[in-house]
């Protein structure tokens, strides 16, 4: 079989490899779609401080099932299912309250370890997510994200909240969506690129606006005198970490679910004085997964506009590169294995 192995930065080459073969308690999934997200682009760029080269490229997949080990039930071949990528120890305490996600001994495959990029993947069964059998792969694939998008969300202690997201792409655009699903109500957006919050505005997010106006200006001109309950930074730039302190209403929360790559200094007093909650959102629980296939699944979410482009395994270096030339353009670029 062919995978795709990230050399060095910026080289990735297509390797023949030996078909892995499923143990009694694995599943061997036939891969169908990897997303490219920012995290991979990071990797390309030599960037990303725990990954190792050479390595399978991909964390974000969906498939079919190919094999089923002999003691493993609830799966068949053909099932269409999407992978949580995660390897978690299930001993620490954080996994032992349900909180896997962060892990004291994390990895994700594709960034700590080999990923998706490659014909096949023998996987535990609990790492796979069982789709209809009518989900289409261009929908499948954006279960991850989604995922990411309903652990942000869920982060929040308010029930019908105002939430303000800052941040249109992928992950933001998911996030305004879900926002709007879980609290009832209107969701606010933020960016600088008008082409993202037009994506925004297709996929039924009601208040959109652009960034470069003061986010308190635009909270207080949205949502009046209540505010913004809840603010979701999906950004993680400097200028969207103190504008979310400086937006925050006393008696509310921030989010932060975008991968900040520096350390911030800010004034605790904005914090402490107006007891607003800085609360920490990483990647997902398996719950977070499952529903973030079930909101898929319904319809819930429209997701016509968010694949931008795709490309054959063949032409993966071509994808990176196209994605690496257009990251103010795109929401998600897709890999067909």
């Amino acid at each position: 079989m062919i995978q795709a192995i990230m050399k060095e930065p910026f080289a990735i080459a297509l390797e023949e490899a030996q078909a892995p073969k499923p143990s009694a308690d694995e599943v061997l999934v036939r891969i169908a779609r990897i997303g490219i997200c920012a995290s991979d682009m990071q990797i390309y760029h030599g960037k990303h401080k725990y990954a190792k080269m050479p390595m399978v490229i991909g964390h974000e997949a969906c498939g079919t099932v190919e094999e089923v080990g002999s003691s493993v039930s609830g799966f068949a071949v053909g099932d269409r299912v999407v992978i949580q990528p995660q390897l978690v120890c299930g001993e620490c305490y954080p996994c032992s309250i349900g909180r896997m996600n962060v892990c004291e001994n994390l990895r994700v495959m594709g960034v700590h370890t080999d990923g998706f990029a490659a014909a096949l993947v023998a996987l535990a069964p609990k790492m796979l997510h069982i789709c209809p059998p009518d989900m289409d792969f261009d929908k499948a694939i954006l279960a991850e994200p989604m995922a990411v998008a309903v652990g942000a969300v869920r982060r929040a202690s308010y029930e019908g909240a105002n939430i303000a997201v800052i941040g249109a792409g992928i992950i933001g655009n998911l996030i305004a969506q879900v926002a709007q699903i879980y609290s009832g109500k209107p969701a606010l957006i933020t960016d600088v690129q008008e082409n993202r919050l037009k994506i925004a505005k297709q996929c039924g997010i009601v208040h959109t606006a652009n960034a470069t106006a003061p986010l308190k200006d635009t909270i207080e001109a949205i949502f009046g005198r209540r505010k913004a309950d809840v603010i979701i930074d999906a950004a993680a730039t400097a200028r969207t970490f103190h504008e979310s302190i400086a937006a925050a209403r006393p008696a509310s929360e921030i989010i932060i679910t975008g991968n900040y790559k520096e350390e911030m200094a800010f004034e605790v007093p904005l914090i402490q004085r107006r007891e607003v909650n800085l609360i920490g959102h990483m990647m997902y629980t398996p719950d977070d997964f499952a529903e973030a296939v079930r909101l898929l699944a319904g319809g819930d979410v429209k997701t016509d506009a968010l694949v931008s482009k795709s490309f054959e395994l063949n032409d993966i270096a071509e994808a990176f590169k196209f994605v690496d030339d257009n990251t103010a353009d795109i929401m998600k670029v897709v890999v067909e294995i």
